[in-house]
């Protein structure tokens, strides 16, 4: 259990690293096509997505797709706007409080814990959520972390 904490510990550190002062429908964009241009370099079978509010910025899907995917992130997005959490954290804490879902009522047709959607943030402000379906949840978080701090990296460099 301790090590499923710290787990959590470590994506909370993760999301609040990974904050903008500045964010728009322009760097949504751009957010969005790091991260698929980083799937497609590794040649995976994942859909993405990335919303700035409710507005849809950019939905893509690799080859071997279905569209099963898009609903997976739409159901993880939907629990990032809920809780302001990334996904796989809710996921994580799902296991250490087993019946979180249940006593959220979170319809599972609307929700899903699983790993694979981080929250967009203007400092400590949710504006929107980046996210992909198709790995394994652990793996799906990880390539949204580092399309993220692709592209941090890249707006410091300027």
């Amino acid at each position: 259990m301790q090590a499923i904490r710290d787990q959590i510990d470590q994506i909370e550190q993760e999301t609040r690293r990974l904050v903008f002062t500045v964010f728009g429908q322009a760097d949504a964009l751009r957010l969005g096509k790091t991260l698929l241009a980083l799937a497609e370099s590794e040649d995976l079978t994942v859909a993405i997505g990335v919303d700035l509010g409710e507005q849809i910025i950019l939905r893509a899907a690799t080859p071997g797709t279905s569209a099963d995917y898009q609903h997976w992130i739409e159901r993880k997005f939907a629990a990032v706007r809920r809780f302001g959490k990334a996904s796989m954290q809710l996921e994580l804490q799902a296991r250490v409080e087993p019946d979180f879902a249940q006593e959220r009522a979170l319809d599972p047709a609307r929700y899903v814990l699983c790993g694979g959607a981080v929250p967009i943030r203007i400092g400590s402000t949710l504006v929107g959520a980046i996210g992909c379906a198709g790995l394994a949840s652990i793996d799906d978080h990880r390539l949204v972390v580092r399309a993220l701090e692709t592209y941090q990296k890249a707006i410091d460099e300027k």
